[in-house]
């Protein structure tokens, strides 16, 4: 881990360097900062607060960047950055939520302040998320007849996404799977099998592997309706 945040503290400065005074702060976000991280299955999240009047100019270019100071560890990030008004830039709803409740400052020890988005905006996003994210994979996850390496990683985030799903719908807030899947278990959705997502998250842990998991023939058209369902009468 000290090599991670290693790396991730020389992206910080490298968009102080770049950005200057226009950079209010770089938080780490994600598991890296509400926990769960997993060496195979988590990415480097990375948040810019930013108050210049206007996106800048060339933040692609930075973001490539700050990707290329590791060949490794650069192909993980990803780079979440916007103004304190959330009026432009990559800031979504999500991500702003775990940029005020979990995020870990690495510059200036400034606590991230903005608003706070609303149960609408939330729900909002995570019905588009749905739709974006987790609805076009079901079709192709469901067909594999065997689990490929470039498959790992999607699979075990399809099979995880119902917890991450409804604890963000139940309680407007982002945390770790162990969270989620914590609540998960509480609330019990009728018709949800849980046995896959808790191996899933065994397997996040390094305690079980993906083929052990995908051996369990999840269907996630199930699964997937079943969460639906639960969301809908929330």
């Amino acid at each position: 881990m000290q090599a991670i945040a290693d790396y991730v503290g020389r992206v910080a400065e490298h968009f102080r360097s770049k950005l200057g005074s226009s950079l209010v702060e770089a938080y780490k976000i994600g598991s890296l900062a509400h926990g769960g991280f997993s060496n195979i299955y988590s990415d480097f999240d990375v948040g810019l607060i930013l108050t210049c009047p206007s996106p800048p100019a060339d933040m692609d270019r930075m973001i490539a960047e700050a990707k290329a100071l590791d060949d490794d560890y650069g192909k993980k990030l990803s780079i979440f950055w916007g103004n304190p008004e959330c009026g432009w830039g990559r800031l979504p709803v999500l991500d702003r939520l775990d940029l005020l409740d979990h995020g870990v400052p690495l510059l200036n020890n400034h606590r991230a302040e903005f608003r706070r988005p609303t149960t609408e905006e939330v729900r909002q996003e995570l019905r588009q998320s749905i739709e974006r994210s987790w609805k076009p994979k079901i079709g192709e996850l469901s067909g594999l007849t065997e689990l490929e390496p470039k498959d790992r990683k999607p699979y075990i985030r399809a099979i995880l996404y119902p917890a991450r799903l409804i604890f963000s719908w139940d309680n407007f807030a982002v945390d770790s799977n162990d969270r989620a899947v914590e609540y998960l278990r509480n609330v019990r959705p009728p018709g949800l099998d849980q046995v896959p997502i808790e191996m899933a998250l065994a397997c996040r842990q390094g305690k079980r592997s993906a083929e052990e998991v995908f051996s369990l023939k999840a269907d996630l058209n199930r699964q997937f309706e079943t969460t639906v369902s639960y969301i809908s009468t929330r």
